[in-house]
């Protein structure tokens, strides 16, 4: 961690629950690009071997990080990622459970919007 890294828990103002993934997904993003830290989410950087000098810092980064995601989610969504070792493994459970759920939500308010369409006295279909 760089001196300048912001050690707070909290990095969005978007928690994680079962309806919002993509505009928690892009905050998350946003605050990780802009803090050097997307290769822990992308797995570009990576664990250095036991023995190898960088292996502490890469442990106190990734164990950061991971809070960093724990802490953007609601409390009965979070419990489920706890136990997970790296922030990637986080990153792809929550990508993995959550990414569909919104694309479904998301078609089903538009078709449901564009069922309500009418022009005139004609309904849209």
């Amino acid at each position: 961690m760089s001196p300048s890294d912001n050690l707070s828990l909290q990095i969005t103002n978007h928690k994680l629950n079962s309806r919002n993934f993509l505009q928690w997904s892009q905050s998350v993003l946003l605050v990780f690009c802009g803090r050097g830290k997307m290769g822990y989410l992308t797995g570009q950087t990576k664990r250095p071997k036991a023995g190898e000098p960088d292996r502490a810092t890469w442990e106190l980064d990734n164990s950061i990080v991971m809070s960093w995601l724990i802490n953007s989610m609601e409390q009965q969504l979070s419990q489920n990622f706890l136990f997970l070792k790296t922030a990637k493994a986080i990153w792809d459970a929550v990508t993995t459970t959550y990414s569909d759920l919104g694309n479904c939500s998301q078609v089903f308010e538009l078709k449901t919007k564009l069922g309500k369409t009418r022009q005139g006295t004609l309904e849209v279909t």
